[in-house]
C-alpha cells in the first residue's frame, strides 16, 4: 500500500534512512522534518505491515521552483534491504512520474546517491545535467580585503542567490533556514560582501568551497583573499557549476544532477540546480 508519511512516522523513518546512508541521526531527522517535510514523504508499505514498522520503501517527492518552471525534487530514495532488486523503487518512480506529469508538474530533479543509481535513472529517461566544475585555485596574500563573516541571515542568503542565479532552484524559507542550520553545525562559513559571497569549509589547509557567487572573477578572488586573512589557508577548492561565469571554462567538470522533462523541454543554460547538503 502506498501512503504518505505523518509526523508519527519521523523517528522510524529516521532510522530507516540512517540504516540506508549513516548520518547523523539529528541532521537526518532535521533533514526530513524541515527541508523535504512529511507530508512530501511517501511510503510503500510492507504487506501486514505493524504500526511503526520500516516500509518496503520510500520516497521524497519536494515541489520546487526552478527558473519559473515548476517541479519535483526527487531525493531520499531508499528500499528495505528484504525487498531490493526487486524492481519496487523503479515502479514507484514511474508512478510518481505519470501522476506529476498529469498535475502539470513541468520537470522531475534528481541527484543521485550513486552511479547505480544514475543508471537506473537513465532508464527512466533522466538525463545528466547540471554539471559543476571542480577549480584548485591559490589565493593571493591581501590585508586590504574586505568581508563580512556569518553575518548574512537566511533571508539575505536566498536573495543573494535569485541575484546571482535568477533561474535558482528554490526550497521555502523554513527549508532554507535548516540547510543552513546544518550547513554552520559541519563547520561551514559564509564570507559576503557588497560585491558577492561564498560558503566554505576549512580542509587542513585548504578552503573548500561549496558555493561561490560574485559579480566578476576579481570580486571572487576579493572574497578568496578575505577568508585567507581569517584563516591562514593559501590554498582554494572551488565548486562551481558549468554555466557560471566566475573563471569560465576553467577546472574539471564532473557529473552532479539529472532531469527528466514531463512537459515541453526548456533550455538548461540559465538554470541553477545546486543543492547545499
Amino acid at each position: 500500500m502506498l501512503r504518505k508519511a505523518t509526523d508519527a512516522d519521523l523517528e522510524m523513518l529516521t532510522a530507516f534512512r540512517r540504516e540506508a546512508y549513516g548520518g547523523s541521526r539529528t541532521e537526518i531527522a532535521g533533514w526530513l522534518n524541515h527541508i523535504v517535510g512529511t507530508d512530501n514523504i511517501l511510503l510503500v508499505e510492507r504487506p501486514g505491515a505493524q504500526s511503526g514498522e520500516q516500509p518496503a520503501a520510500m520516497l521524497c517527492a519536494v515541489p520546487v521552483e526552478m527558473a519559473g518552471h515548476r517541479g519535483i525534487w526527487f531525493c531520499g530514495m531508499a528500499t528495505h534491504p528484504q525487498f531490493q532488486g526487486r524492481g519496487l523503487m523503479t515502479h514507484l518512480l514511474t508512478g510518481c512520474i505519470k501522476a506529476y506529469a498529469a498535475g502539470g508538474y513541468e520537470f522531475a530533479a534528481v541527484v543521485p546517491e550513486t552511479s547505480r543509481a544514475a543508471s537506473r535513472l537513465r532508464e527512466l529517461e533522466f538525463k545528466d545535467a547540471f554539471s559543476l566544475r571542480v577549480l584548485n585555485r591559490p589565493i593571493n596574500h591581501n590585508l586590504w580585503a574586505k568581508a563580512e563573516f556569518d553575518t548574512m541571515t537566511v533571508r539575505r542568503l536566498m536573495e543573494a542567490r535569485l541575484h546571482y542565479q535568477p533561474g535558482c532552484l528554490t526550497l521555502p524559507e523554513s527549508s532554507m533556514n535548516e540547510v543552513v542550520s546544518q550547513l554552520y553545525h559541519r563547520g561551514a562559513t559564509i564570507v559576503a560582501n557588497s560585491r558577492g559571497y561564498g560558503i566554505y569549509f576549512v580542509r587542513e589547509d585548504v578552503l573548500q568551497f561549496i558555493e561561490l557567487q560574485a559579480d566578476n572573477d576579481h570580486s571572487a578572488d576579493i572574497l578568496l583573499e578575505a577568508a585567507r586573512e581569517r584563516t591562514g589557508c593559501t590554498q582554494a577548492q572551488l565548486l562551481l557549476t558549468e554555466n557560471q561565469s566566475l573563471f569560465l571554462g576553467a577546472g574539471k567538470r564532473c557529473g552532479y544532477g539529472m532531469i527528466r522533462f514531463l512537459q515541453k523541454p526548456f533550455p538548461l543554460s540559465d538554470v541553477y540546480f545546486r543543492l547545499l547538503l
